[in-house]
């Protein structure tokens, strides 16, 4: 569309300059898309009939013309969007979608990282094609910053790197757990298979407390390195807990233990026998950023406008353990792999001092299909999620919502590694966080119970889910199964 701008220029003697012509479809004629600033709307509006005569001349067309006029909201989210739109007609870049970030407002520029092979492809189509695209769509010129990145090489890639690392050299090892100072330890992406006697570094986080349904303690925790992350089980003896231990979270530690494989799942499990602080050279926890000043995309609402609050009035006695807040999370996915999978909804609920606060929520898409059965177990269907906000340009709505708050979910062990995943891709740290399970606190709440569902535990709660398996649903029967367990407990 630059001719059709460079000519009606021309014509006009640069009466339109500020103007950008991204697009022209044809139905019953041709509809062309105008840009303009909002401030120059009226210019526009009044200008329609002698615009309309140069774009007829300009392009020869036989057939009536229409204006769709669109303002040029230009922000760092809307850009990068349409970015990674732009870029997933691209076979051959599309996979460093989750790389691209826009910033510098008011002078943006979008920033990819490629590797070297990429770029000697995408130079000579892509990125001119990427730079004509930020022409026609806005009015502004947008600069393009092409970072090469050689995800091959070792000891260079930080903690958020699609990793290629098997092994790490150790160094600086302080042992915890054990007396354990080894030298070397796998990387999280070489275990595929039930192994015994296993030594795995990663990054420490999510320290959650679970009682199994026989009363006994146990402690679950995720170490994760670049993309992966590892479930690890730990049954404390000797004094020694992980969870209580504040100086482990975030932090670079090797364990040792036998692991356990799902192959349904393609997920390992690590039961921990010993533990040690470390160094590694490439493995460094993801630094947590400022809080956004505000939201973009997704902005929360007062609980009372999407749920009844009369439903969920929890009295005026407010335990001291739900004092300050908590972010309640669940996700709907295409499938139950954090690795072949993705999110299609995610809804929160906050608890501020020990009332339910605010909403969180939205649809999200996958950018792939989502399977039958799934679509008949939570009803998000292929066309609810088709044109949704992606992923990673919710989390820093998200990353906004939780700052602060500790993170609660019905089995985090399958929740909580999206978000880590998303997040640390994206360059947003939730991996610092406190966390809760409701699946966990559950024995301790309610003796007796045999079944872990959300279903079953708000049964032995009294409560109910009127609509499960949606996301917001979900969250909110979550936190009242919370807040109410946590009256118990601190009644007993």
């Amino acid at each position: 569309m630059n001719e059709i701008y460079e000519s009606i220029n021309k014509k006009s003697n640069g009466k339109y300059k500020d103007l950008r012509f991204p697009c022209v479809t044809f139905t019953r004629g041709a509809e062309v898309t105008v840009v303009c600033k909002k401030s120059d709307r009226a210019f526009v509006d009044s200008n329609k009939t002698e615009l309309t005569s140069l774009i007829k001349d300009v392009c020869n067309f036989h057939t009536p013309i229409t204006l769709k006029i669109k303002d040029d909201e230009l922000t760092a989210t809307t850009l990068r969007i349409a970015v990674v739109r732009f870029t997933e007609k691209f076979n051959y870049v599309s996979s460093m979608s989750h790389t691209i970030t826009a910033e510098g407002e008011p002078n943006f520029t979008v920033k990819l990282k490629m590797h070297s092979a990429m770029h000697d492809l995408a130079k000579s189509d892509y990125l001119p094609r990427l730079k004509e695209f930020l022409h026609n769509n806005y009015i502004q010129d947008i600069a393009v910053d092409v970072e090469i990145v050689d995800f091959a090489a070792s000891g260079t890639a930080s903690a958020t790197t699609l990793s290629t690392k098997t092994e790490y050299d150790l160094f600086d090892v302080q042992p915890y757990i054990g007396d354990f100072k080894p030298n070397k330890a796998r990387a999280i992406s070489s275990i595929s298979a039930a192994e015994y006697n296993v030594t795995v570094c990663g990054i420490l986080v999510m320290q959650t407390e679970f009682t199994s349904k026989g009363g006994r303690s146990y402690e679950r925790f995720l170490i994760y390195d670049g993309d992966m992350s590892l479930q690890c089980i730990f049954y404390p003896s000797g004094g020694k807990s992980i969870v209580k231990a504040s100086e482990l979270m975030n932090k670079s530690v090797c364990v040792f233990g036998n692991v356990e494989y799902d192959d349904r799942r393609n997920e390992a499990t690590l039961k921990v026998q010993s533990l040690a602080i470390c160094k590694a050279e490439g493995l460094a926890p993801l630094q947590e950023k400022p809080e956004p000043t505000s939201y973009g995309l997704i902005s929360p609402q007062g609980y009372e406008v999407l749920v009844q609050s009369s439903m969920f009035d929890i009295g005026a006695d407010v335990p001291p353990s739900l004092m300050g807040d908590f972010v309640v999370f669940d996700f709907e996915t295409t499938g139950l792999s954090v690795i072949y999978d993705k999110p299609t909804e995610l809804g929160a609920v906050k608890i501020r001092n020990g009332k339910l606060y605010e909403c969180f929520t939205t649809l999200i898409d996958p950018k792939r299909e989502i399977p039958s059965e799934v679509v008949e177990k939570t009803g998000i269907t292929n066309e609810m999620v088709k044109g949704q906000p992606l992923f990673e340009d919710i989390l820093p709505d998200f990353y906004k919502f939780t700052c602060g708050a500790a993170l609660v979910c019905h089995n985090i062990a399958f929740d909580f590694p999206f978000l880590l995943r998303g997040g640390n891709r994206s360059g947003w740290a939730f991996g610092n966080k406190r966390t809760f399970d409701t699946m966990a606190i559950a024995p301790l709440a309610l003796p007796g119970i045999t079944k872990l569902t959300l279903d079953n535990v708000l049964s032995g709660l009294g409560l109910s889910n009127d609509n499960a398996h949606r996301a917001l649903s979900d969250a909110a029967a979550t936190a009242r199964a919370f807040i109410e367990m946590k009256k118990l407990l601190d009644k007993s």
